[in-house]
């Protein structure tokens, strides 16, 4: 029961911003990374698209609107699969953190 304006019984007070478990703690700069790897992957499709609709357009040269769609493509594919990554490790990070007595089960299974 909380009772306000009386002194706390505890001295120390909670600073704490976020009570969150470690594991979304030790996460969350990965979803972050793959978040900015995402969006530089949309923004390399969107060079892409723009590339293309230049290229067929005929507004532009050929060989400009050729380079701006490979070099988005390019962007787009390598950022993705780098966000894939980067989501892959953080998993492996966090099952790893998770549960450490299920490796050190299984080894002792395969021992006896």
């Amino acid at each position: 029961m909380r009772h306000y304006g009386r002194a706390s019984r505890d001295p120390q007070p909670n600073l704490k911003l976020h009570s969150m478990p470690d594991i979304q703690s030790t996460s969350e700069p990965a979803l972050v990374a793959c978040s900015l790897w995402l969006h530089i992957g949309f923004i390399g499709a969107a060079l892409l698209a723009v590339g293309l609709l230049q290229l067929f357009g005929g507004e532009t040269k050929w060989l400009s609107a050729l380079a701006l769609a490979f070099s988005g493509g390019v962007v787009a594919a390598a950022s993705w699969r780098r966000a894939r990554t980067v989501l892959e490790h953080a998993e492996r990070s966090s099952a790893v953190s998770v549960h450490p007595w299920k490796d050190t089960h299984a080894q002792i299974n395969r021992v006896g």
